[in-house]
């Protein structure tokens, strides 16, 4: 019998953003709740000097610019991330990941309603 390694790719679902709360599907398959306060400052720790709003705006209009945009996933995110950041995708931290996909979904709320 072969065995595989099990794999060390982690991955969340698509954050539902609550007033207080980021709330997700972690990497067990059971729902996880994340401060919002404490990951928004995490991430714009991570991210700084980069202002969020405008690497969120990278985000968006490097999608919308793409020939096939693929559905937007844990590992589109953490994968612009590490691109634009030049670091390995693995070694962005999942609450950058969740913060940052957050903060994508709002301004996309916000650019339908615009």
């Amino acid at each position: 019998m072969v065995m595989t390694a099990p794999s060390d790719d982690i991955q969340f679902s698509c954050p539902t953003i609550a007033p207080k709360v980021y709330i997700v599907i972690g990497p067990s398959g059971w729902t996880e709740t994340f401060q919002r306060a404490k990951l928004d400052a995490e991430l714009v720790q991570f991210l700084s000097p980069a202002p969020v709003a405008d690497m969120v705006e990278v985000f968006i209009n490097t999608r919308a610019a793409a020939d096939k945009p693929e559905a937007v996933n844990w590992f589109t995110v953490v994968g612009f991330l590490g691109r634009t950041l030049g670091q390995s995708p693995r070694s962005i931290p999942p609450t950058v990941g969740i913060a940052f996909w957050a903060h994508i979904e709002i301004a996309k709320r916000e650019h339908a309603t615009n």
